[in-house]
C-alpha cells in the first residue's frame, strides 16, 4: 500500500469534510448568480421562458442532491466530482445562449476548488475539462452567431486558456510545498545548526589568528623602535661628522696659509740663509702639526667609513623589516578577505563581522603603502650611503697623499737644517713641492665641501626615516587595537552563540 504523503494539514477524512462543505456553499452561490442573470435577461425578453425554466429547475436540483450527498457522507470524494460536472453542465446550458463574460470566471472557480482537496490528478483533469468546455461554448457561440470569431476572440481564449493552465500550476506548486513543508522545516533547523557551528569555528580561527597577530605586531613595534634609536644614533653621528669636517676646512685654510707662508720665506731665504734656522724650525713644528692633523683627517674619514657602513648595515635591516611588514600586511589582508567570505557565508549572523574584517583589510592595505615608501625611502638611504663612502676612500686617498708630501717637506726641512749652503740650490725645488702641496689642499677642500654636502643628505635621511618608523609605529598600534577589537568581537560572537 503506498504510503500517503504529509501534509501540514494531515487530516484527510477532516479535509475533506470541510472542503467538501465549502464546495457546496460555492457551487450554490454561483447557482444563485446564473439565476439572477437567466431572469435578468428574460426579464428583458432576451431569452425564451422555458430555457430559464429548465435551467433554475437544473440549478435547484442539482443544489439539492449535493447536500443530500454531503449529509449521507460529509467526507466522501464523489461529491467534488459530482458537483464540478453540474456546474460543467450548468455553464454549457447557459453559454450556448448568451455572451456574457462573467460566466469564464466560473470556469477559473471550479479550477481553484480544487487546490485545497490536494489532489493534482483532479485538479488536472478538471483544468482540461474545463478548457475544452470554454473552447466548445466559444465555437458553438460564433456559430449561432452570438459572438464574432475573429483575432480578439482568439486572443481572449487563448487568454483564458493560459490564466486557467497558471490556476493549475500554481496548485500543484501548493500541494508540493504542503507536502514538503514539514521536511523543509527540519531540513532547515538542521542547516541552522551547521551554520552556528560554522560560526564558533570562525570565531575561534579568528581568536587565535589575533592572538598571533598580536604578537607579530608586538615585534613590529620593537623592533620600530630600534630602528628610531639607531636613526637617532645616526643622526648625531652626522652631526658630528659635520662637525668634524667644519673643523677640517679651518685646518686646510691653516695649512694653505702656511703655504703661502713657506712659499714667501722661499723666496727670501737667500737673504736669510744665516738667519734661516730658526724659520725652518718653525716649519718643522707645523710640518709636524700638518701631520698629525693628516691623521686626524684619515682617523676621521675611517669613522665616516664605518658609521655609512654601519647605515648601510641598518639600511638592509629597514629592508627586512619592511619585507616582514609587507608580509604580515599580506596575510592580514588574506585573513580579512577569508574572513568576508566566511562571514557572506554565515549570513546575517556575520554581516557585523564582515564590516570588521573590511576595515583589517583596509588597514592592511595603508600598511602595504606605508612598508612600500619604507623600502623606497631606504633603497635610496643605501645609494647614498654608497656616494658617501666612494667619496670618503676618494679623501682617505688624498690625505695619504698629503701625509706623504708632508713628510717629504719634512725630510727637505731636515736637509735645510744640516746643509744651510744648499738651500739657495733647493729653493726652487721646494717652490715645486708647496705648490704641489697648494693643490693637494684644493683638492681637500673640494673633497671636504662634497663629503659636507653627503653628510646632510645622510642627516636629512635619517630624519626622513625616524619620522617614518615613528608613523609606523602609530599604525601598527592602531592595528593591534583592531585585532584587540576583533578578538573582543570573537568573544561577544562565541558568547551569543553559547
Amino acid at each position: 500500500m503506498e504510503e500517503e504523503k504529509k501534509y501540514i494539514y494531515n487530516d484527510k477524512a477532516e479535509r475533506i469534510k470541510k472542503m467538501n462543505r465549502f464546495y457546496i456553499g460555492a457551487t450554490i452561490f454561483l447557482g444563485i448568480l446564473f439565476l439572477l442573470y437567466l431572469w435578468l435577461r428574460m426579464a428583458n425578453q432576451n431569452l425564451v421562458n422555458a430555457t430559464v425554466y429548465g435551467n433554475t429547475v437544473l440549478i435547484i436540483g442539482a443544489s439539492v442532491l449535493n447536500t443530500i450527498i454531503y449529509h449521507k457522507d460529509h467526507a466522501t470524494a464523489k461529491l467534488k466530482v459530482i458537483a464540478t460536472l453540474e456546474m460543467g453542465l450548468e455553464y454549457l446550458l447557459v453559454g450556448v445562449q448568451t455572451d456574457a463574460h462573467f460566466i469564464t470566471y466560473v470556469l477559473i472557480v471550479l479550477v481553484a476548488l480544487q487546490i485545497p482537496y490536494y489532489d493534482e490528478g483532479g485538479l488536472k483533469r478538471t483544468c482540461v475539462g474545463v478548457s475544452i468546455l470554454y473552447v466548445i461554448v466559444t465555437i458553438v457561440q460564433g456559430i449561432k452567431g452570438i459572438t464574432v470569431l475573429n483575432v480578439d476572440t482568439i486572443c481572449s481564449v487563448v487568454g483564458v486558456l493560459g490564466v486557467l493552465f497558471m490556476v493549475s500550476r500554481i496548485g500543484k506548486i501548493t500541494l508540493l510545498f504542503n507536502a514538503d513543508a514539514l521536511g523543509s522545516i527540519d531540513e532547515e533547523h538542521k542547516k541552522q545548526n551547521e551554520i552556528l557551528q560554522g560560526v564558533l569555528e570562525i570565531s575561534k580561527t579568528v581568536q587565535e589568528e589575533s592572538v598571533k597577530s598580536s604578537s607579530l605586531i608586538g615585534k613590529l613595534v620593537e623592533t620600530t623602535n630600534s630602528v628610531t634609536g639607531s636613526m637617532q644614533e645616526i643622526t648625531t653621528a652626522s652631526g658630528m661628522n659635520a662637525n668634524s669636517i667644519e673643523e677640517q676646512n679651518t685646518m686646510t685654510a691653516t695649512i694653505q696659509d702656511a703655504i703661502e707662508e713657506t712659499s714667501e720665506r722661499s723666496k727670501q731665504m737667500v737673504d736669510i740663509a744665516m738667519n734661516s734656522n730658526d724659520s725652518i724650525q718653525e716649519n718643522m713644528r707645523v710640518m709636524d702639526e700638518l701631520k698629525d692633523q693628516a691623521e686626524q683627517i684619515t682617523n676621521t674619514n675611517h669613522d665616516v667609513t664605518e658609521a655609512m657602513t654601519k647605515l648601510q648595515d641598518k639600511t638592509k635591516e629597514v629592508e627586512e623589516i619592511a619585507g616582514m611588514i609587507l608580509n604580515i600586511s599580506s596575510q592580514t589582508n588574506l585573513l580579512a578577505l577569508n574572513a568576508s567570505i566566511e562571514s557572506a557565508r554565515a549570513g546575517e549572523a556575520g554581516r557585523g563581522f564582515a564590516v570588521v574584517a573590511e576595515q583589517i583589510r583596509q588597514l592592511a592595505e595603508q600598511t602595504k603603502n606605508s612598508t612600500e615608501e619604507i623600502t623606497r625611502i631606504t633603497n635610496e638611504l643605501n645609494a647614498n650611503a654608497n656616494d658617501v663612502v666612494v667619496s670618503v676612500e676618494g679623501s682617505v686617498q688624498a690625505t695619504e697623499d698629503q701625509k706623504e708630501k708632508i713628510l717629504a717637506a719634512s725630510e727637505t726641512f731636515n736637509l735645510l737644517n744640516k746643509n744651510i749652503g744648499e738651500l739657495v740650490a733647493h729653493i726652487e725645488e721646494v717652490n715645486k713641492k708647496v705648490s704641489g702641496l697648494s693643490d693637494s689642499n684644493n683638492k681637500i677642500v673640494v673633497n671636504c665641501s662634497q663629503l659636507s654636502a653627503a653628510t646632510e643628505e645622510v642627516t636629512a635621511s635619517a630624519e626622513q626615516v625616524h619620522t617614518l618608523s615613528e608613523e609606523n609605529l602609530d599604525v601598527a598600534k592602531q592595528v593591534q587595537n583592531a585585532v584587540e577589537k576583533i578578538h573582543s568581537t570573537a568573544d561577544d560572537i562565541k558568547k551569543f552563540l553559547h
